[in-house]
């Protein structure tokens, strides 16, 4: 998808959601998850908190707090099943009132565009709008599927890791790289294992196979390197990577290092932009600490503080 599409889709998402009214629900101390809320409940009367956060892709904390505002505003009421934790929802009287304010505001905004439409063009927007729905629902189930494993011993996984690397360097790069540049995957207990745990961490697909790695070796008390940082071709922008220097940063800051050093290659533009959007800087090759060991191939080198790396994460991660 080029850019621009990206761009323009995100700008008419905006508008969508200015024109359908749903910034002005705050000035009257109303969310679009109290909406959504009260209309899911209307169409599964006895729904629990738990499987309306599903629902609505929301934590069950949140929901918690939102069905308590409605339950607050005797918009809903509920029953306590077996386990007292869990609450069976329905509409009171007053919720259906709410319910039927909630479809008057939202027909008339349809409504109001669907004349300026023809036929055609509504059943038109109604299709791509299902699509583009479908298409987010799937890609969300993607990077849900996803998981991070810690490194274990077995050599079975840590060749998997390798081959992976190496069809990203070899086959989709053309890097002219020697057969034992990745043998520190093998040999993880020289350069990944310390404080007595392994700081080396792989992604799985939903079929387990390997689609992505990050290493974080140790350099000297203060300071640490990123290292075998690979996503597979086909996971990339789908939040992989994201997940993988999330774990990373955690781990580093466990260990209470303050800074992290890596080497790139030129070539790998999508990498470079994601370094710098996550808060790394670019440094020149003489600024490497004494203990980092330049790869051959490596071009590009950046540094990032722990704590500045960590506030990006916060604000990076969506």
């Amino acid at each position: 998808m080029q850019k621009d599409h990206i761009s323009q889709l995100r700008h008419v998402s905006r508008k969508l959601i200015r024109e359908l009214g749903m910034l002005s629900l705050n000035e009257a101390q109303k969310t679009p998850p109290h909406w959504h809320a009260l209309i899911e409940i209307s169409k599964e009367s006895g729904i629990t908190i738990s499987k309306l956060g599903h629902v609505l892709l929301l934590s069950t904390s949140a929901m918690s707090r939102i069905v308590n505002g409605l339950i607050k505003h005797e918009f809903v009421t509920f029953q306590e099943g077996n386990d007292r934790r869990e609450k069976y929802l329905s509409l009171t009287d007053k919720g259906q009132l709410e319910l039927e304010t909630i479809d008057e505001f939202s027909n008339s905004k349809i409504k109001g565009a669907f004349e300026f439409l023809s036929e055609e063009d509504q059943n038109q927007i109604i299709d791509s709008i299902q699509k583009y729905g479908e298409a987010l629902e799937k890609s969300r189930s993607l990077r849900e599927q996803v998981k991070i494993f810690t490194l274990s011993t077995s050599r079975k996984v840590r060749k998997q890791i390798i081959r992976m690397i190496e069809t990203i360097q070899k086959d989709e790069f053309l890097l002219p790289i020697q057969s034992d540049i990745n043998a520190g995957v093998l040999k993880a207990e020289e350069e990944f294992y310390y404080n007595n745990s392994y700081n080396f961490w792989y992604a799985v697909d939903n079929n387990g196979t390997v689609i992505g790695s990050i290493g974080l070796k140790k350099l000297d008390m203060c300071s640490a390197e990123i290292k075998k940082f690979f996503v597979d071709q086909r996971y990339r922008g789908k939040g992989v990577a994201q997940k993988l220097l999330k774990t990373l940063l955690k781990s580093a800051a466990k260990h209470q290092f303050n800074d992290l050093y890596l080497g790139t290659v030129d070539i790998f533009k999508a990498a470079i932009r994601f370094y710098e959007k996550n808060g790394f800087s670019r440094i020149p090759e003489h600024q490497l600490p004494q203990g980092f060991i330049k790869c051959p191939v490596d071009t590009v080198f950046f540094k990032g503080s722990i704590e500045s790396l960590l506030k990006s994460d916060r604000v990076f991660v969506r």
